[in-house]
């Protein structure tokens, strides 16, 4: 992609190659990742569970809300 685009991810974590993208972020400062899934995220509501794109300054991540609906 380019150094200053943005990809949102709306889909599935594992679209993304983790550590790619991270590598693509820091390398880019103008380059941005939104999404509101994470590759290994726990399905339940509580878990330990750590994610070195989730806690990227150039992330912007959500909870995916359409599990959450009835």
């Amino acid at each position: 992609m380019k150094p200053n685009g943005v990809l949102l991810n709306t889909s599935r974590g594992s679209v993304v190659n983790d550590a790619d993208l991270l590598a693509h972020l820091n390398a880019n400062p103008g380059f941005w990742y939104g999404t509101d899934v994470f590759n290994g995220e726990p399905s339940g509501k509580e878990a330990e569970w750590k994610c070195d794109l989730s806690v990227h300054e150039r992330v912007y991540g959500t909870h995916h809300c359409g599990a959450s609906t009835k």
